[in-house]
Formats: C-alpha cells, sequence, structure tokens
C-alpha cells in the first residue's frame, strides 16, 4: 500500500515538471511551492492555490526561480524513496482469525447454528450466516415475487388462506360461516345448516376435557365418558384423564397398604407379604438359627428368641431393647439386645440446604441458622456473595438473596465503577461506552459531526458542521484533490470509512486530513446486552451475565450462586430461587455447586445408580435391586413356573424346556443318560421331562463276575489303587474325598489312584469391600485399602484427609470428620477440626502463651492462652504526677506537661479551668524546690470581692452578692416575702441582703377542741376520728359496717345508735333495703310538703320527718326519732335539760378530752345505754343491743340503772308454758337441744355426737335418755294408718310433720318454726291482721296494742 501511495505521489511531481518545461516554453510562471509537492511534503495542510506570474516577470529570475525548484524537488525525492524503503521492509501479519458467535470465539473455519434453520461460518475472521435450504422445514416459499418463511401463514386475497410448508404452498378456501347466517358473502355463496356457535352437522368437539359433543340436525348432543367399573378399595381420576383408576396399593386383613410396602401379617407372623400392583404376595419366613439353647417363642413372632437378658455398661445396667446414646458421642444410638449392645450411627435427616452446625450435645444440625464457607451465621444474618448487586442472608438453614437496592442519582448518565454495583455520577455511560468526567468526545451520527461532554454524570453534545470541500476543476490547468493517508492507507477526499479492528469508530477525509469519532450507540432496551467482538453498538439478541453470554430463551443456573435459576429473555436475565423437591433418604448429600441436596447414589460393580432406581443386578442377572440411600438392596429375581418337570436352568430362572436338568446334571434334549442314583435303570430326556427305564447289563468276559454292591450289573473284578499325597500319612482310598493340608478351600477326589482336585465355589459376596475368609470373600468385616476392619469399626480414611469411614457389614462409608464445637472462643485451625492449643486472632495464628500486639490497638498487649485472648494495654511506669500527657505516637503517659479533661498545657502554663472556665484558673505545676512536680495540674477558684450585707445571695462563680438573700439555704429576690424556718411561725422579708421576720397571727376558732398539727403554727378545730376517717364537728354518718345505725360528733365524741324509727301514717311500707317503713306520700295533717323538706309530727321535738324523693315513684315521708349525743364525763349538777323546743339535754362546761393517755380505757356515760371507749383521740360511744324476750310486752320491765327490759319468767313458744328464771329443759321435738331462761330470754344449744358407724344391715336409732344415736339389728317394719312401711322409711304427715320408721316403730317429728328478730324496734300487730305499731323496748312497756 506504502509503495502505491509512492508512486502516486511520483506521477504530479512527472506532470508538474512537463508543466512547468511549458511555463519555460511559453512564458507562463507558476507558484515558487507546487500543489503536489506541497501535499507530498506535508499532507495535513491544505492544497495551496495555484496563480500565474504575471508577465512582466524577466526570464533570469524565473529561470533561478526553476532551478531552486528542482533542487528542492530533488531532496523530496531522495526523503520520498527512503519512505518507500522502510514502508517495502515490513512484514505484515494476518491478525488472529477468530470469530464471536453465540457468546463464545469461534476458530478459523468451525461452523455453528444459532437457530434450526441458520448456519454461520467463521472465514478470515468473520462471521458468515445463511439460511439452511437444504432442511426441509428450513425452506421457504416464493409467490408473485414475495418471499415467505417456513410455517408463514399468508392471505392472496379475501377468501383463500395459504401456508408455506417446507418450500411448498398450500391453498384453502376461507371457511364459510358454520349455522344460519344472515346472507350469502362474496366468498360463501351459501350457509350450511349446523349447530349454534357456528358447529357444522356432524361436526365433534370437546367443551370440556372429558366431555363429548356432536350436532345433529341442528342440535347439539353431549355426553360423559365412559368408563369401565373399578372393583377397588379407592380410585382417583389422574391428570389429564377422564376415567378414574385404581390408587396404588393393596387391602389384606383390613388395612391399607402402600404400593411397594412389605409388612407381617396379623394373623401369621411367619409370613412376609409385600404389595406388587396392587397384589399381595406373601412367603413364608426362614427363622435363623438360634444362639442360645433354650429359645422362647413370644407370642405375636415368628422365630423364637433367646430370652431377655440385660446388658451392663460403664456401671450402668440397661434392660433388653433399651436404647441410650453413647456417652461423649451424640451421633451413636446404643441399644441392648440379647445381653448384647449394638451401636449404630444416627442418621439426620437434612431439612435445608444449609444447615448450622450441631448444638452442643446434640448430632444432628438444625435449621435456625446456617453454616457456609466455614462461617456460622444465624437466622437472618447477612451472608457474604459474589455478585456485588445482590444482597443475602440466612433464612433458617437456607440462603435468599434479592437485588441490592441502588439509591436515585442525580443525574441522567451515571457511569459504573469496576467492582460496585450501583452507578454514580462520578462518571457518564452514554450509547454503551464509560468517559470520565470532564471528558470530551465526538461522535458521528447520521453524517452529522457530534461533539459531547461528560459532567458529572450528565452528557452534554452539540452538532458541528462538517466541511467538505469538493474537488472542481481549477480555473486553468490540471489541479489534484487533496487525499487521506491512515494507518498506511489512502483515502479520497470525502469518502467515510470504519478503521481496522475499531468497529465504533468512524472516519472521513475532509480537507485531506482524516476526521475520525466514536459511533454513536441508541441505548439498549435490556439489562444484559451483549457486545459481539466486531460490532460497536451492544444489542438484547444475547444476555451477558457474570462474564458469561447466554442465547435468548435459554435456561441456566448460576455458576456464582447455584440455588439461583435463571433464564435469559431479551437481553434481560430474571433470576429466581430454586425450589428444591423433598429428599426421600434420611442422609442426603450437596455437592460443590449444587444447590438442592439429594441422596446418594449406589456404585456396585463400578456402575453408579441413581437413589430410587430399580435394577438388575450387574454381575448376577437373576437377582433385582434398588438403590436406598446410597445402598444398593438386592433380592431374587421372581421366576414363572416351568411347563416341564426338570427344565434347564435359563439365564436367570430355570425355565428351559428344551433340555432337562436330573441328578445335577444337564442333558440335552434327546440324550440317554444313567439314572444318577440307581445304576441300573437308565433315562432319556425329552422336552424337559425325564423317562427312566431298567437298564440292560452288557456280557461280560470274565468267568466269574462280580456284582458290587450298589451297582445293577455284575462287573469283572479289579483291584482299584488308594492315592498318596504329600502331608497325608494314610492314603486316600478309592472314590475318597479329602481336602489337602493348608488348602481348606479345595477339594480332592481319589480314583483309583489318581487324584482330581479342584477349588470350592463362594457365593458372590454382597458387600462392596469384603475380607479375605478363611476360604471365600466374607462381609462380617472389610477388606479396605489394604487392611482389614472389623464390621462397626471406625478408622481414618487413608485417601481423604479429615474424613472418617465405617466398616458396616463389609461395605466402608466414609463421611467428613463431625468436629465438636471448640470450647474456647479463638480456636487455632487445627489438621480437621478447630482446636483450642493455639488462637486466631483477628486472621492470624498464635501459639498458647505467646504475647503479641493487638492488631487494633498498638498500645494493646494480647496472650494466647488455651484458645483464649485477653488484652489488656502496655504496662507504664507509676509517675508521680496527676496529670500526666500522652505525646502522640506514645503508649505511655509523661509528666513533661499536663493532660486536664482534654485540654493541653505545657509546664508552668495557666489556663481557665476547662470544667469551670469563668470562675476557676488551673496551673501546670513545676518541680519547685520540692513542693511540686511536673505534670501535676492545680485549679484554684477566683477570689471574690467582701459585701456588706448580711444575708448575701450567690452570684456569678458563687461569690456573694446583696442583690437578694441567702436564707435557709433558698435564694431569694429583693423584696420578696417568706415563711421562716420550720416551727418559727415567723414571715419574713428580703431587702438589700438583709432579712427582716415577725411571728405570725392566729385567727380564733369557734370550737373547744382544738390540735395544732406537726410543722404547722395554728390550731384547727378537731372532729371525730372513727371507722378510720376524721369527720368534722356536729356532722352525722352512716357507719360502714351498719346500714341502720346512725353516728354524729359532738366536742370530739363519736355517738352511734339505731336509728328509731317513727311511723306517723297508718299504713306504712317498708321495703327491702329500708331501716324504718315511710308513708306513700308526703301528706301530713292535710298539708303537703316539697322533697327536701322536714317538720315536726307532734309535740315532741326529738321526732322529725322529712319528705324524700324516691328512685321509682312519687316522693314518700320517712321519719325517725333525733340522735343525741353523748355527755360524755359531764357532772350531773352541770347537765342542762333541754328547753321544749329542743331534744337532747346539753352540759355547761367542757366534756373531757380522749387524751394519748387514756387511749383504751372505757367510760360510762349518763345514759346506761352507751359504751364509751377511748381510741385515736376520739371518744367513740355506741349503744348496746338488748336480747329478745319471750315474755309478754305488758311484762317487761327496765331494772334502775340499766338499759335492756328484763322478765322475771319465759314462755316456751312450742307448748305455751311459763319457765322460771334459771331453769333448763330439752325440746321435745329434738333431745339434743337444751334450752336457759336468762331473766326472760331463751337461750338453746345443740349438743355434738359422736360420729357412729353400724355394721351391714343394722339401723340408727335415737338412744333412750340421750340426743345420740345407738345401732339396732333389723326388726319388722311398721304399720302407717294401714300402709306397711319399711324400716329406715321416711315420709311427710303435712308441711310441717315428718315421720319414719324405726324398729318397728312409727315416730313423728314437727318441724320447729324458728324465732323472727325484728331487732330493737318490733312490728306488733294482732295475727292476721295488716294493723299495727313499730315500737321499741322502752315503748312496749307501756303502750298497749290498738
Amino acid at each position: 500500500m506504502a509503495v502505491a501511495v509512492a508512486r502516486a505521489a511520483l506521477l504530479p511531481l512527472v506532470l508538474q515538471l512537463a508543466s512547468l518545461a511549458r511555463a519555460v516554453a511559453g512564458g507562463v510562471v507558476v507558484s515558487r511551492e507546487p500543489s503536489g509537492l506541497a501535499g507530498i511534503h506535508d499532507y495535513r495542510q491544505p492544497a495551496p492555490t495555484h496563480s500565474l506570474a504575471p508577465a512582466g516577470q524577466p526570464l533570469e529570475e524565473r529561470l533561478g526561480q526553476l532551478e531552486a525548484e528542482v533542487l528542492e524537488l530533488r531532496e523530496q525525492n531522495r526523503d520520498l524513496q527512503e519512505r518507500v524503503r522502510r514502508l517495502e521492509s515490513c512484514e505484515c501479519h494476518l491478525a488472529s482469525t477468530q470469530c464471536w458467535g453465540l457468546g463464545r470465539t469461534w476458530p478459523e473455519g468451525a461452523r455453528w447454528e444459532p437457530d434450526a434453520c441458520t448456519a454461520c461460518i467463521c472465514q478470515d475472521g468473520a462471521a458468515h450466516c445463511g439460511p439452511q435450504p437444504n432442511l426441509p422445514h428450513c425452506r421457504g416459499c416464493s409467490r408473485n415475487g414475495q418471499a415467505y418463511s417456513n410455517g408463514e401463514t399468508f392471505s392472496p386475497d379475501a377468501c383463500t388462506i395459504c401456508r408455506c410448508q417446507e418450500g411448498a404452498i398450500t391453498c384453502t378456501q376461507k371457511p364459510c360461516p358454520r349455522g344460519p347466517c344472515p346472507e350469502p358473502g362474496a366468498c360463501c355463496s351459501h350457509c350450511e345448516p349446523g349447530c349454534p356457535e357456528g358447529h357444522r352437522v356432524g361436526e365433534t368437539w370437546h367443551p370440556e376435557p372429558c366431555v363429548t359433543c356432536t350436532c345433529q340436525a341442528g342440535t347439539v348432543r353431549c355426553q360423559g365418558p365412559s368408563c369401565s367399573e373399578l372393583n377397588c378399595l379407592e380410585s382417583y381420576t389422574p391428570p389429564g384423564e377422564c376415567c378414574p383408576v385404581c390408587r396404588p396399593g393393596c387391602e389384606y386383613e383390613g388395612q391399607l397398604y402402600e404400593e411397594g410396602a412389605s409388612f407381617l401379617p396379623n394373623s401369621n407372623p411367619c409370613l412376609q407379604c409385600s404389595c406388587l400392583r396392587s397384589l399381595v404376595r406373601c412367603v413364608p419366613l426362614t427363622c435363623p438359627p438360634s444362639p442360645c439353647p433354650e429359645p422362647v417363642l413370644r407370642p405375636g413372632h415368628c422365630c423364637p428368641t433367646c430370652q431377655a437378658l440385660g446388658c451392663t455398661e460403664g456401671g450402668s445396667l440397661r434392660d433388653h431393647g433399651q436404647e441410650w446414646t453413647a456417652p461423649g458421642d451424640p451421633c451413636q444410638i446404643c441399644q441392648c439386645l440379647e445381653g448384647h449392645i449394638q451401636c449404630r450411627q444416627r442418621e439426620c435427616a437434612s431439612l435445608c440446604p444449609y444447615p448450622a452446625r450441631p448444638l452442643p450435645g446434640t448430632c444432628c444440625p438444625v435449621c435456625d441458622g446456617c453454616f457456609l464457607n466455614g462461617r456460622e451465621h444465624r437466622s437472618g444474618e447477612p451472608v457474604g456473595s459474589r455478585d456485588p448487586c445482590l444482597q443475602c442472608h440466612c433464612a433458617n438453614g437456607s440462603v435468599q438473596c434479592e437485588p441490592r437496592p441502588c439509591p436515585p442519582v442525580p443525574c441522567r448518565h451515571p457511569g459504573r465503577t469496576p467492582g460496585q454495583c450501583c452507578p454514580v455520577c462520578d462518571s457518564c455511560e452514554y450509547q454503551g461506552h464509560q468517559y470520565q468526567s470532564q471528558e470530551t468526545f465526538r461522535l458521528q451520527e447520521g453524517g452529522r459531526c457530534i461533539r459531547c461532554s461528560c459532567q458529572a454524570g450528565e452528557v452534554s453534545c452539540e452538532e458541528q458542521e462538517c466541511p467538505v470541500a469538493p474537488c472542481g476543476p481549477p480555473a486553468s490547468g490540471p489541479q489534484l484533490c487533496p487525499a487521506c493517508v491512515l494507518d498506511g492507507e489512502e483515502f479520497a477526499e470525502g469518502v467515510q470509512w470504519e478503521p481496522d479492528g475499531q468497529p465504533c469508530t468512524s472516519c472521513s477525509c475532509q480537507d485531506g486530513v482524516p476526521v475520525c469519532g466514536a459511533v454513536l450507540c441508541p441505548p439498549a432496551p435490556c439489562q444484559h446486552p451483549t457486545q459481539p467482538p466486531g460490532t460497536c453498538c451492544p444489542s438484547c439478541e444475547s444476555c451477558t451475565y457474570h462474564g458469561q453470554v447466554y442465547a435468548n430463551g435459554l435456561n441456566f443456573t448460576d455458576a456464582d450462586s447455584p440455588c439461583h435459576a435463571c433464564r435469559c429473555e431479551d437481553g434481560t436475565v430474571r433470576c429466581s430461587l430454586v425450589d428444591c423437591p423433598p429428599v426421600t433418604c434420611a442422609r442426603p448429600q450437596s455437592g460443590p455447586g449444587q444447590c438442592c441436596p439429594r441422596c446418594p447414589d449406589c456404585i456396585l460393580e463400578k456402575q453408579v445408580f441413581v437413589d430410587g432406581e430399580s435394577f438388575s443386578h450387574p454381575g448376577d442377572p437373576c437377582r433385582e435391586c434398588q438403590c436406598q440411600e446410597g445402598q444398593a438392596l438386592c433380592q431374587p429375581r421372581a421366576c414363572p413356573r416351568a411347563p416341564c418337570a426338570h427344565p434347564l436352568p435359563g439365564t436367570c430362572c430355570q425355565n428351559n424346556c428344551s433340555g432337562c436338568a436330573f441328578g445335577g446334571k444337564e442333558y440335552p434334549n434327546g440324550a440317554e443318560f444313567p439314572h444318577p442314583s440307581d445304576p441300573c435303570r437308565q433315562c432319556h430326556c425329552l422336552g424337559g421331562n425325564v423317562q427312566c427305564l431298567a437298564r440292560r447289563c452288557p456280557p461280560l468276559p470274565c468267568p466269574e463276575p462280580v456284582l458290587p454292591p450298589g451297582d445293577c450289573c455284575p462287573q469283572c473284578p479289579a483291584a482299584p489303587a488308594g492315592c498318596l499325597w504329600p502331608g497325608i500319612a494314610v492314603p486316600a482310598r478309592h472314590q475318597e474325598h479329602f481336602s489337602p493340608p493348608g488348602h481348606p478351600c479345595r477339594r480332592c477326589l481319589c480314583l483309583d489312584g489318581s487324584v482330581s482336585c479342584q477349588r470350592l465355589p463362594c457365593p458372590p459376596a454382597l458387600c462392596a469391600h469384603p475380607r479375605q475368609g478363611s476360604c471365600c470373600p466374607s462381609c462380617d468385616g472389610c477388606l479396605y485399602q489394604g487392611k482389614e476392619f472389623a464390621s462397626g469399626e471406625r478408622f481414618p480414611s487413608p485417601n481423604v484427609a479429615c474424613h472418617v469411614c465405617l466398616c458396616w457389614e463389609g461395605s466402608v462409608s466414609c463421611e467428613p470428620r463431625v468436629c465438636a464445637p471448640a470450647q474456647c472462643p479463638f480456636p487455632a485451625r487445627g489438621d480437621c477440626c478447630p482446636a483450642c492449643d493455639g488462637c486466631e486472632y483477628l486472621g492470624e495464628s498464635y501459639l498458647s502463651h505467646q504475647e503479641f500486639p493487638d492488631p487494633r490497638e498498638p498500645c494493646n498487649l494480647c496472650t494466647c492462652l488455651g484458645g483464649f485472648v485477653t488484652c489488656s494495654r502496655r504496662p507504664c511506669e507509676p509517675l508521680g504526677c496527676s496529670h500526666p500527657l500522652t505525646l502522640p505516637g506514645h503508649c505511655c503517659p509523661t509528666c513533661q506537661g499536663c493532660f486536664y479533661h482534654g485540654v493541653t498545657a505545657a509546664l508552668g502554663e495557666t489556663l481557665p479551668d476547662p470544667l469551670d472556665p469563668t470562675c476557676s484558673l488551673c496551673t501546670c505545676q513545676k518541680w519547685q524546690c520540692g513542693l511540686s512536680q511536673d505534670g501535676s495540674m492545680r485549679c484554684k477558684k477566683k477570689p471574690c470581692p467582701p459585701v456588706v450585707c448580711t444575708h448575701p445571695s450567690p452570684g456569678p462563680c458563687s461569690c456573694p452578692v446583696c442583690h437578694s438573700c441567702l436564707s435557709q439555704g433558698r435564694e431569694h429576690q429583693d423584696g420578696e416575702e417568706f415563711e421562716g424556718s420550720s416551727g418559727s411561725c415567723e414571715r419574713c422579708r428580703c431587702q438589700a441582703g438583709q432579712v427582716s421576720c415577725a411571728r405570725l397571727r392566729c385567727p380564733p376558732l369557734p370550737c373547744r377542741l382544738q390540735v395544732t398539727e406537726p410543722g404547722s403554727c395554728c390550731p384547727r378545730c378537731r372532729g371525730c376520728l372513727a371507722h378510720g376517717e376524721e369527720h368534722p364537728e356536729g356532722s352525722s354518718w352512716v357507719p360502714p359496717n351498719s346500714p341502720c345505725s346512725s353516728c354524729m360528733c359532738h366536742e370530739g365524741v363519736a355517738t352511734c345508735a339505731v336509728i328509731q324509727c317513727v311511723s306517723p301514717c297508718a299504713q306504712p311500707h317498708q321495703g327491702p333495703t329500708d331501716c324504718c317503713p315511710r308513708c306513700s306520700d308526703c301528706v301530713h295533717d292535710g298539708q303537703k310538703y316539697a322533697p327536701g323538706e322536714s317538720f315536726q309530727p307532734g309535740a315532741d321535738p326529738c321526732e322529725v320527718c322529712i319528705c324524700e324523693s324516691q328512685p321509682e315513684g312519687p316522693p314518700g315521708l320517712h321519719c325517725r326519732r333525733q340522735q343525741c349525743p353523748s355527755l360524755l364525763g359531764c357532772p350531773l349538777s352541770q347537765l342542762l335539760p333541754p328547753d321544749p323546743q329542743h331534744c337532747c339535754p346539753t352540759c355547761a362546761e367542757a366534756l373531757r378530752n380522749c387524751t394519748e393517755g387514756l387511749l383504751g380505757s372505757e367510760l360510762a356515760p349518763p345514759d346506761p345505754c352507751y359504751t364509751c371507749k377511748c381510741q385515736d383521740l376520739t371518744w367513740l360511744c355506741t349503744r348496746r343491743d338488748c336480747p329478745q324476750l319471750s315474755c309478754p310486752l305488758l311484762e317487761h320491765h327496765i331494772p334502775p340503772g340499766s338499759c335492756c327490759p328484763v322478765c322475771q319468767e319465759c314462755v316456751v313458744e312450742a307448748s305455751g308454758r311459763r319457765v322460771s328464771d334459771g331453769e333448763s329443759w330439752r325440746d321435745p321435738s329434738n333431745a339434743c337441744i337444751a334450752c336457759t331462761c336468762q331473766r326472760g330470754h331463751v337461750e338453746c344449744h345443740l349438743e355434738g355426737c359422736q360420729a357412729l358407724s353400724c355394721p351391714h344391715g343394722w339401723l340408727k336409732v335415737p338412744k333412750p335418755g340421750s340426743c345420740c344415736e345407738q345401732c339396732q339389728a333389723p326388726t319388722q317394719s311398721c304399720v302407717h294408718q294401714g300402709r306397711q312401711v319399711a324400716v329406715g322409711e321416711h315420709w311427710a304427715v303435712d308441711a310441717c310433720t315428718s315421720c319414719s320408721c324405726v324398729a318397728g316403730t312409727v315416730r313423728c317429728q314437727s318441724q320447729r318454726c324458728p324465732r323472727l328478730s325484728c331487732g330493737q324496734k318490733r312490728w306488733l300487730g294482732h295475727p292476721g291482721s295488716s294493723r299495727g305499731l313499730m315500737v321499741s323496748g322502752a315503748e312496749a312497756r307501756t303502750r298497749p296494742l290498738p
């Protein structure tokens, strides 16, 4: 290319010389620098303009110019030849010829198919793709110049539908409307009769999956599926089917069993049954030999077992069948069986993909956390993710991830920083390209030049004009258009091209100057576009995710997160968590790069089988196997019965009737052979059946044949020889079997002096690693890696470190060693498990007892001790100063300065106190003659000015000021009045720092009883303290425990008595909650009173009535006798009777007070019906209750000085007889009640009897002369009013009398009514009459009944 450019540049030189010669000849003068030479010298300079020299220029001058130009031309020619030689010496190397497609690179000549009908091939580094017309399903069609793809449907006209199928076009008429139509159209001249919804006659369709409908004569007829009758317990309809089928399983003895289940029937425990294809097959069980001499057959068992023996382990006795966890190993479960301890490994179910390690003392991992990448994570704790755009957390043994939210950015074109997820405004991303902030770049779009700049995530662009200099013909003489050369290649003016290897750059030649800029790419409408090599702009035809390219529509698993299932859709990757199916095994496994745990596969005869797979044994086709939890379980294959008696063994089963198997040997069909046990019979094989007949003996050549024992025909006698064998002292006899010494696995036979030996056959071992037994491989141990191990023995894996292997019945299984949780917080990394013999602290390992500097605090020193790390500050020498200073970069303080509450001071420096900068000064002390030491800060208050007042208040800096007063620790403002000290009863005033006080004056009180409270200055009137609260002087109240009583307070004496009722009307009524009867209206003596009004109903001033409102109904009168206070301690001489207008007497002098010295004492007031007691500094006087008397009211009398009435005799209510005072008697109706007369009041009590227990059938009868019962033997029944009554029967004669039969005697008893108590006031009246009067005990003596 460079040579061509040079030659192209020489041609203008030659033409220029010719033009110059013509100019010399014709007198035409050209410019000094020719355009061609200028273009060669510097192609970036614009072409000079040419003009003719003036005609008047001298010829000599023009020749001189020409010689100078020729010399310059020679120099340029030499320079150009040197450049040509350099260019010709360069070698051209082809670029790496690779192509990009389907997210990967393809070598030169490779062929691939992006889809089913497109093939691509890599040629010269470019992918050439085209259709594959040779495939039938890819052939397109052409019709009337229009191309159609395979499978495309089109309509050439309104009545035709065509389809392109494998290169051929098939057309059909559009279907006419079905059923009745309004009128024929352009395509359909008539309408066929049919059914509604456009169905034709005879058409059949399925409106539902299991319903078939047919159009018949305009009517739709539908019918359901025709299903056969099932004979099973439970049926179901499979998805997509119409008829139900029997649910897999079996019923046996009333129990349901699943398909494939094995079970023991309840009726016969000696049968082993299984459910296969809904049929139950049972085979008898074979009992193994019992290891004990006297086995016992237990109920419900088939085989006898040894008697249950206990086991002893570590001094503990275990019962037969008892299970326990082995001490020190929670993963091992032991069981006592027949006196032997058998231990097995506990199986743990994997319920989550990343379970947490087992808790201390437990075996199985738990799902309350996650163990991931060698670390424990609590549930809800964040876990690391390889994708910075995902945030993951532990969720109950699983890892859940979600896209990391990105905050909104304030710019329109944010850029992305490598290693970060969210875009930022520090750079710009524009049309798939990243630009730094303040970077300027050029783009070209539609022939326009665009200049853009990036500023903090914002892109601003402006269009620039691209001048195109067309190359027109020169005004005179030839003129060459400027050309552009870029990377050794020449481009004509105005040409646009794309540089090699730079698909995102577009160049153009403008005025001989190549102008290049970036191609403007539109934003991709997807999140994960792909930019294949050789293209400029990213596209959504595939997805680029985590550095991998995936085709659209492709489902894949994220390699960094195997638990995410992703799909590429139109350039965007959408991922979701994988739902792991449940596993059916107890110990599933999870491999690297695998999300969901799955059951382990089985390895048998070097073949791998998937868990749950059923297969034939690779070495024994007669056995069926199934892979379950990593173990291949095999059993003999079931064989059908052969149609002949002696079939040959087939491939698996003995059912081949093309020959005979008889006597342990095989014979072909039609063969004759001697009977194996009867030499006198000859047998014949016919189709698997054997027919044996008596054998004919051949003639013998010897004169004296001998019939050997057991033979059929006589034989000539022969002396068979014995056999000698090294190591056998006695020769073996003829036909004797023996085993050679030292070879127990070989068996030899002596036949007439010759010995033939063969190895004993060994059955196949049903385990993966059998050990070599005495003769044959045995599964009672394991041979693994050249070493033998006993069954149940655990040993370290010889191949994989930190794995433990278990030999179990001839098979070896290895798993990672389970590490117990370390008993220290910072265990060191051991060979397999963390150990506490060192420490791992902040990523570094340390030996035990090793000291090391704290990585986080250089002034701390840490010590590793048995997995525990303790850090403390480095010890520093004790200093004598109180406020040492720690210099920067040092750990220990020094006394060469002071550090006091965050402030640093030099020695001798004085500064304000940081704690009190206004009122205190601090000085960093310097050493002075032993009086102070360096590094100690001394602070003191600033001095206060003196004051002249007596009670100054604290001012600024606690200095006394006379603006206010300080008294008793409180500050008072100037002119403020306040109370003096506690108990002083003074009133003080603050005046200019001086306090003046004066004593308070107490107001006079109207009461006699006054009390001064502690802390008070003046006394107050004291009331009565009763029933837990204080009542004011002169108040009345109802005591809480007696609603029909009333109390009053008078001069510190509380008087309580029962309310005395008065009835001013003829027919009063009393409610259930009323204490006194009330009148139905508020009218008395013709005068009506309003609610709340009170009056005296008579001349007695002690009787008061009040009109009270009722909750329901009209108001009524409520009358009572006024209560008088107790004049306690009033002498009779000072007792003043009431005047006619008042009710209660008064005392001329003050009553006696209840003082602390009289607390608990009692006094008798003038009224004998009251009792007074001093309590709570109050005299509480209460009226005593009088007993109820049995004598008539007229016989009541009150003795002098008494309160309650008495009688001389008592009247017995039941009999009406009189009893003298002090006389006692028994109740005639109940001998256990004894009564006594006490001055008119009858007191009775019930005598108690001991509990009585009588023999069965005996009766309890009253004991004569006693109130108690006694036991009596059963006697005859009783007769009452002609009726036979059984012993012990009770019956009622009337409402008040009951009878019973006791020992043949009828005993009757009348009910004794209880006495009525109406309190101090009783309602007296005639029986059966409503007339009466409520009177008190005192009134009953003088007021007769009306």
